[in-house]
């Protein structure tokens, strides 16, 4: 089953190997990175451009702690997801 997965840091050394193997993969992604400099900003640029361009990859640059902005995302894609992780997160760990 093909399903729509939001990548985060997908320009990144590991999210972008993530971000093609879920593409490779038949899946489609929503990468989201916002391309800062904490290390040279060029490889984030060359394996974002290896990523654009293929068929269900659409990239937003954006920082994930403008809750604003992820909000909007999430209201302009469909994105699968399973929330019990989350909700499990959020509980007492005792």
């Amino acid at each position: 089953m093909t399903k729509r997965y939001l990548v985060t840091g997908c320009a990144g050394f590991i999210a972008s190997r993530v971000t093609e193997m879920l593409l490779d993969a038949g899946h489609a992604v929503v990468g989201v990175d916002n391309l800062n400099d904490a290390y040279d900003p060029r490889l984030k640029h060359w394996r974002l451009a290896r990523l654009q361009g293929r068929k269900g990859f659409q990239f937003h640059q954006l920082d994930i702690s403008n809750l604003d902005a992820v909000t909007a995302l999430f209201k302009s894609n469909a994105i699968d997801a399973d929330d019990k992780p989350l909700k499990k997160s959020l509980l007492p760990p005792w």
